[in-house]
């Protein structure tokens, strides 16, 4: 599988909003398939974690986000810490859902 990379033009464009919600489906997206237990479903939650990351990456790269990237990081410690554990569930809903709340 090709691995992930962002268009930092095309992501940078974006509002920090627009960003989040990017960001908010792949923890979606890593739900959906986190509940599967076989071997494709698990690479599918694998891969949304890793988009994950790499959204978050590029916003942390992004000036646009200053002072209130420390959410960010707090962000992308919970999505690695999810990735390397294999994932939950409910936690990923729930990140999703209060990345989408404003």
């Amino acid at each position: 599988m090709k691995p992930y990379s962002v268009d930092e033009q095309k992501w940078r464009a974006f509002s920090t909003d627009m960003q989040l919600k990017n960001i908010a489906a792949e923890f979606s997206r890593a739900a959906h398939a986190g509940g599967g237990m076989n071997e494709e479903q698990k690479e599918q939650e694998k891969g949304a974690y890793e988009r994950a990351i790499a959204l978050i990456d590029a916003a942390i790269a992004d000036p646009q986000w200053g002072k209130d990237g420390a959410l960010l990081y707090r962000l992308r410690d919970a999505a690695a810490s999810l990735y390397a554990r294999g994932g939950d569930v409910a936690v990923s809903r729930f990140i999703g859902m209060e990345l989408l709340r404003e």
